[in-house]
This record gives C-alpha cells, structure tokens and sequence, in this order.
C-alpha cells in the first residue's frame, strides 16, 4: 500500500490581515511586529514545501494570519487558558479586545479552512502539517512531531524521513520543542506528520531573507517525492 495522497497543511505562513480593522482589533505597533509577528510567522513555509508537481498532493494553506485566526487551534483548545485559543486574546503582553459579532465572524474563518483540510483529505492519506520555529526555541534543523495515536505515521514514514534528512546534514529530533500534528475529524483513517523547521536553515541571520541558495525546498520536496513512493506494508 502507498499513501493515497499528501495534504500539505500551511497554516501560519502568512501575515494578512494584521491591518484590517474588521480582523484584527490588535494594537499594531512596532513592538507587536517585531516581538512577536516577525518572530513566530511560519515565514516561507508556504514557497518551501510547495514545488513537487503531482496530482496526489494538495496544498492548504490558510491565507490570514495566525495572530487573525490560529487555523489549527482545536475546539476548546487548552491554549484558550492563556488567552490563545482559535482567536487569541493574549499574546507577548499584547492584549486584543475582540466584538462577539467579530469573534463569530472569525470562527468561521476556521472552519472554513478545517473544511478545506477534511475536502482535500482521503482515507490513508498522510497529512504534513507544515510549519518553522526561531532558532533559539531549539538546536535540531527539524522537528518531527506526530501524535501517539490512531494518526501516528507508519514506523518506515518516520525512519525515511529521518534519514533522507540526517543524509543531507539536518539534525532530527522528535516531538520538541513542538509536539503532536494537525488531525481533523474525518471519517477515515489516515495518518499525520507535523514537521517543524528551524528558521536558520533557510533564512539568513536577522533577515527574513531566504539563503541562497536554499537548499532545504529541494531537501524537503525530496522527502515528499519518497513518501509517495513509499509502500506501508
């Protein structure tokens, strides 16, 4: 058996939004913008992961910003405790004064996209749920993340993707400094994978430039190319 399809989940690589008095309700300010958009965009992930052209992958990527709507924030999210749940209210000591009539509109923004996801999923797909992280949150150059449950990816997913990337010089670590992976409900089986890279190895120091030549977007389309390939038996 072969996966059936690669859904590429691309949540946090944009930054729409931030300026739109009906979406954002931030007080939007160099400090904001630096400390905490600049820092925790996902950015480029969207250009990264994209570039394999087959007809079994599909890419969704949410187009507003995750300090607009975080497009992968559960339902009841334990993070809503701290004010960063689907909306967040809190971020950084930055506080966001949210209407109801806006939090409802931005509630649909959710799930609007988690019906993109469960559309473009199918029974024994694997989703890869896409995603950066600054360099000083971790010293791997990529973070595997899975959950321990029906989603887990298949030990042989798991050890290809270890070592095509450890054979082109990344160091892998699992599960830190994030965990788990995006698993929408759907009524199949299918499996999910979150991988999470470190911005120095695409991005040039204090820049959101990418380095040239990048390397990893041929590394990681590698790796996308071998999973579809891959028999699971």
């Amino acid at each position: 058996m072969q996966y059936e399809r690669i859904v590429l989940n691309e949540p946090h690589a944009s930054v729409e939004g931030l300026y739109d008095d009906k979406l954002s309700f931030w007080q939007i300010d160099a400090k904001f913008i630096n400390d905490v958009v600049m820092r925790l965009t996902d950015w480029h992930t969207d250009y990264l992961f994209h570039g394999y052209r087959n007809d079994r992958i599909k890419a969704v990527r949410f187009p507003y910003s995750r300090f607009i709507v975080d497009a992968e924030r559960l339902r009841d999210d334990p993070m809503e405790a701290i004010g960063q749940g689907i909306v967040y209210r809190y971020f950084d000591n930055h506080v966001r004064m949210v209407p109801e009539a806006a939090e409802k509109r931005l509630l649909r923004l959710w799930h609007w996209h988690q019906k993109r996801l469960k559309d473009a999923l199918c029974e024994d797909a694997l989703l890869l749920d896409c995603h950066s992280f600054p360099s000083d949150m971790g010293d791997v150059d990529i973070c595997i993340g899975y959950n321990e449950d029906w989603s887990k990816p298949a030990k042989s997913t798991i050890e290809l993707a270890v070592n095509l990337f450890e054979e082109n010089g990344y160091k892998v670590g699992f599960n830190e400094p994030f965990s788990n992976s995006e698993t929408p409900d759907c009524p199949f089986q299918y499996q999910s994978m979150m991988l999470e890279v470190n911005k120095r190895t695409y991005m040039a120091p204090n820049s959101l430039h990418l380095k040239f030549p990048t390397h990893f977007k041929q590394d990681v389309n590698s790796v996308i190319s071998q999973f579809l390939q891959l028999s699971l038996l």
